[in-house]
């Protein structure tokens, strides 16, 4: 195998503007899933540009989507086309979620930010 970019590696210096993180949601609470009963499932360490999110469940679990803790923003149907939703130019740092429908489900974060 021959390098053709000689000298390219691995990138290690600067900050990584990438998030990926999966959560088992049970909780029928914001919060719900901490001790307190108030922090966020996930938390974004940097300004993101872009987030995507998708219910990994087959079977028709329903999660709603916070980014204060109290109101529902968003909801990641399997049953609907809203299974993933992602976000252009907007800025999210913490996330709850709660399940509707079923026991528990999977829910998948991806971010990315440039900064």
């Amino acid at each position: 195998m021959t390098n053709v970019f000689p000298n390219i590696g691995y990138t290690t210096l600067g900050r990584d503007f990438n998030f990926f993180q999966k959560i088992t949601v049970t909780a029928t609470t914001f919060g719900g899933n901490s001790v307190s009963g108030q922090q966020p499932d996930m938390i974004v360490s940097f300004p993101t540009e872009g987030l995507l999110m998708l219910n990994e469940d087959g079977y028709g679990a329903v999660v709603q989507v916070s980014f204060d803790g109290l109101n529902v923003h968003d909801e990641l149907n399997s049953n609907l086309p809203s299974k993933g939703i992602a976000y252009d130019d907007r800025v999210v740092s913490k996330i709850w979620f709660r399940i509707t429908s079923g026991s528990s489900c999977v829910v998948s974060v991806r971010a990315w930010g440039t900064r």
